[in-house]
């Protein structure tokens, strides 16, 4: 095994929920006549899950005769965590660590390790009209970049800012014969989370006193011993040094 401490931080499904957060606000507005001036007759909230495209490319392929439940509820969004890459740009000192003083113990956590996650986000809708209107929603906010707030480990109090960057878009458009026919349109948006990843935390009590004998390279005898106490209330040190008679 790489250690033997069984540990757990969630990090990368906090990130799951957060991304889906960004964008589970979205609406779009059905209007009268023109699309950007017209009166607006319907206004709808577009649904977001995790999950592939593909879900639901395959419900919608298994009724030609546009009768399924998935295909009218369209437009809706989609998304999937589609990779993990080693960031080596933003490497830290291995050995460095954070350390938390709490309830008369130390934790420490050794520095984390930089991942990119890419993300795909999936705008299916039946009209480009109603991909248009999300897409223009969206793109404002990343230029190219979103910062969003993790708290990754509460028990020592570490939270992290997380860069999402938007890295391109492409579009699908899944149209099959006359316009009174299935017209189905993917756009793909693809984004960057720069990650880091905390491996297990070590506990150790903390230490009040301390000694150290100052000894004579050659003969081993203690030339003087260096005492120190720590006050756990107020943090204050005292410290003597103590020469032999």
């Amino acid at each position: 095994m790489l250690n033997n401490n069984i540990f757990y931080w969630g990090v990368i499904r906090k990130l799951v929920v957060s991304f889906g957060h960004l964008f589970s606000d979205i609406y779009i507005e059905r209007r009268q006549g023109d699309s950007v001036s017209g009166d607006v007759i319907q206004t709808l909230q577009i649904p977001i899950s995790y999950s592939a495209k593909e879900k639901w490319l395959v419900r919608i392929d298994s009724d030609p005769n546009l009768t399924n439940h998935t295909y009218t509820t369209l437009p809706r969004l989609a998304f999937e965590i589609v990779g993990y890459n080693y960031d080596a740009s933003r490497k830290l000192n291995k050995m460095s660590q954070i350390i938390c003083h709490k309830d008369g113990q130390s934790s420490s956590v050794y520095s984390p390790v930089p991942y990119n996650v890419t993300i795909n986000l999936y705008v299916l809708t039946k009209t480009q009209e109603d991909a248009l209107q999300i897409i223009e929603q969206i793109l404002p906010s990343f230029s190219p970049e979103y910062t969003m707030s993790l708290n990754i480990i509460p028990e020592m109090n570490i939270a992290q800012d997380i860069p999402i960057i938007l890295d391109g878009i492409s579009v699908e458009d899944e149209y099959e014969g006359n316009f009174q026919q299935r017209r189905f349109v993917t756009h793909t948006l693809t984004f960057t989370a720069k990650l880091n990843l905390f491996g297990p935390t070590l506990t150790s009590k903390p230490i009040y006193h301390t000694e150290v004998d100052l000894k004579d390279f050659e003969s081993g005898i203690t030339m003087a011993r260096h005492e120190a106490d720590g006050d756990p209330e107020t943090g204050e040190i005292t410290d003597r040094w103590i020469y032999p008679e």
